[in-house]
């Protein structure tokens, strides 16, 4: 029996990595042009975030880096730094950064399990649309752009050469201290919006979440989502309520995945295990 269990908890792992890999290909957005997506705007600037996130229950910390494309017509979109930097490769007109190789060495050295997904925001419709992976199954949900109520502060901090203003606010159950530029993009990482420039650093008051900007160019490429996918349409409440479940309860995410074949009695000795967990919104 703890043979078969550690079994199963090992297919666990190499499927959600395996899944996880798979499934990025599938439903974010790709940045080469071509007749199976959909393009959304050209992007004419490219920020790198860091996002180091901590696990106060396992006393974890894990780092990934995400990419902010930002469009000229209001559109911008948000995607785990692995993602984008695979699917663009073969792109003939995109640039790179000097420290391209060793960013992306960097982010899968600290390889994480955080499923922050795709963030797509499109002001001229006011509207975000969240697209995230919960064992190998895509979700999909649509909500308005958040109105942060922001609080302008004194003091500024330098962050990539950029002199940074300091924005304070409560949102979605947690204290933020926001450091925005003088660049001219009301955007930041995640979901965050609504500063006079672009969001440079970000850290929620307990020190769980940080996000810095390690990366910034101007460049030129067009980018849209995928033709052909079909994930299921949700809503943020069930989509974190999945997440949070899959996370805190693995043994049940695996038991009911159909994906190896147990008896009810199999079922009942598996043992739990927590998943790394600790959302960006609370509320």
């Amino acid at each position: 029996m703890r043979t078969f269990i550690f079994l199963a908890f090992m297919l666990f792992i190499l499927y959600s990595n395996a899944e996880n890999f798979d499934a990025d290909q599938k439903i974010y957005p790709m940045l080469k042009f071509s007749e199976q997506y959909n393009v959304i705007d050209t992007a004419h600037y490219e920020v790198i975030y860091a996002h180091v996130s901590i696990d106060p229950v396992l006393n974890q910390r894990e780092i990934t880096y995400h990419m902010l494309a930002l469009g000229d017509n209001e559109c911008s979109y948000y995607l785990k730094y692995g993602t984008y930097q695979k699917d663009s490769v073969s792109n003939a007109h995109h640039g790179s950064f000097q420290s391209w190789n060793e960013l992306n060495a960097t982010s899968k050295k600290y390889d994480s399990s955080i499923n922050t997904g795709l963030v797509l925001k499109d002001r001229t419709k006011q509207s975000l649309i969240f697209q995230g992976i919960i064992f190998g199954q895509s979700y999909r949900y649509e909500e308005d752009i958040p109105t942060i109520d922001w609080k302008l502060e004194e003091g500024t901090r330098e962050v990539l050469g950029y002199e940074c203003h300091k924005a304070t606010a409560r949102w979605r159950g947690r204290e933020w201290t926001a450091w925005y530029s003088d660049i001219p993009y009301s955007d930041g990482p995640w979901k965050f919006t609504g500063l006079p420039g672009l969001i440079l650093s970000l850290e929620d008051s307990t020190g769980e979440h940080k996000f810095k900007a390690v990366g910034l160019k101007k460049d030129e490429f067009p980018f849209g989502t995928i033709k052909k996918s079909n994930p299921i349409r949700t809503n943020r409440k069930k989509y974190e309520d999945l997440l949070k479940d899959h996370k805190l309860n693995a043994a049940k995410t695996i038991a009911d995945s159909g994906l190896i074949h147990m008896t009810p009695d199999e079922k009942s000795h598996l043992r739990n295990r927590r998943l790394f967990y600790n959302p960006i919104e609370l509320e």
